[in-house]
């Protein structure tokens, strides 16, 4: 059986009955942060208020629509779920306070143990187990903290902070995204 949405929802793309994931919905829901997505209604007043839709073509309420529907494999591979500012905007607008920057953590930390991670975000992780901090420390830094009283900047326990991630796993999930990006060159 063949499913198709309104034109330009989901561009006319056909949902085939292999795609849907009935079980997907109740996955999100029932992990701490997706405890509201049931309570969706596809209203839009999340999309409506989205300052990242305004500027490119992102709708929250697709990505709802799509856990919604058990399009799991399409939500967790997609770039959508990292396209979220994390603004609160559409929690903000819900009138059935979905908490839709909760739900899309949610899929990002799935996606991510699938190997769907957005690079950046595995840039990032890779930077912390190196250096302990996200960027670089740089003299400016340094500087600028003695002009305003500030004190030095200490160095993070590296070790610390990787046994930390690979006691969470993250190391496995950095591992996992590194090994598919590999595998689509």
């Amino acid at each position: 059986m063949e499913q198709t949405d309104k034109k330009g929802y989901r561009g006319d793309f056909p949902v085939h009955d292999e795609d849907v994931k009935a079980k997907f919905k109740y996955e999100v829901a029932d992990m701490v942060g997706g405890e509201g997505l049931l309570r969706c209604l596809k209203c839009g007043a999340c999309s409506g208020g989205c300052p990242v839709g305004s500027v490119i073509d992102y709708r929250p309420r697709k990505v709802l629509g799509n856990v919604l529907l058990g399009l799991k494999d399409e939500v967790l591979s997609s770039d959508q779920i990292w396209l979220c500012a994390a603004c609160f905007t559409c929690e903000e607008r819900c009138v059935q306070q979905v908490n839709f920057t909760d739900v899309v953590t949610v899929l990002r930390n799935m996606a991510s143990r699938e190997g769907n991670a957005a690079p950046g975000y595995v840039k990032m992780a890779e930077m912390v187990m190196k250096n302990g901090r996200v960027s670089t420390r740089t003299g400016l830094v340094d500087k600028m903290r003695e002009q305003l009283g500030l004190p030095p900047l200490q160095d993070p326990a590296v070790d610390q902070l990787v046994g930390i991630m690979q006691a969470a796993g993250l190391t496995d999930v950095i591992d996992a995204n590194k090994k598919k990006e590999v595998e689509s060159e």
